[in-house]
């Protein structure tokens, strides 16, 4: 059954979508590898840079930061950010505490560090204040208009 599903993705995404490992870049180029490949190659030649794989667990979305050691799967794209867009407490925790700290699992069943869930916990704040502020807003935006006076 797992044959016919590939068949039917085949015909409905591009050639080959499936069998490819791709890597976008924060200019928008896609990079795309058809050989197993490990995070650690893809950042010996992208130095100062991170691999990460988004992961959706219900409504909260998360970003894994992958360790160089990971192998890249066929099929998924995984992002290169540069390290230097990273918060602060991060960059600092990670270069502190490499891979030690990794702890809870996501759906997929990769490890979340403890500075992942840092990243986590300030965008769900962000998205609870925003919601908030347009809970606050009671009134209907009514335009005002001026009268034009014709002779």
């Amino acid at each position: 059954m797992g044959n016919s599903i590939r068949c039917c993705l085949a015909c409905v995404l591009p050639c080959g979508a499936l069998d490819l490992i791709r890597i976008v870049h924060l200019n928008g180029f896609v990079e795309e590898l058809t050989g197993p490949v490990t995070a650690g190659e893809i950042l010996k030649n992208n130095p100062n840079h991170v691999l990460s794989k988004p992961c959706s667990q219900g409504v909260v979305r998360r970003i894994l930061i992958l360790s160089p050691e990971s192998e890249l799967k066929r099929g998924t794209i995984y992002f290169l950010i540069p390290s230097s867009s990273m918060p602060e407490k991060k960059r600092s925790r990670e270069n502190h505490k490499k891979s030690s700290n990794r702890i809870k699992k996501c759906g997929d069943g990769e490890p979340i560090s403890k500075s992942d869930r840092y990243l986590t916990e300030i965008l769900s704040e962000k998205k609870a204040s925003q919601r908030n502020r347009r809970s606050r807003r009671v009134g209907v935006w009514r335009p005002h208009l001026q009268s034009i006076s014709e002779d």
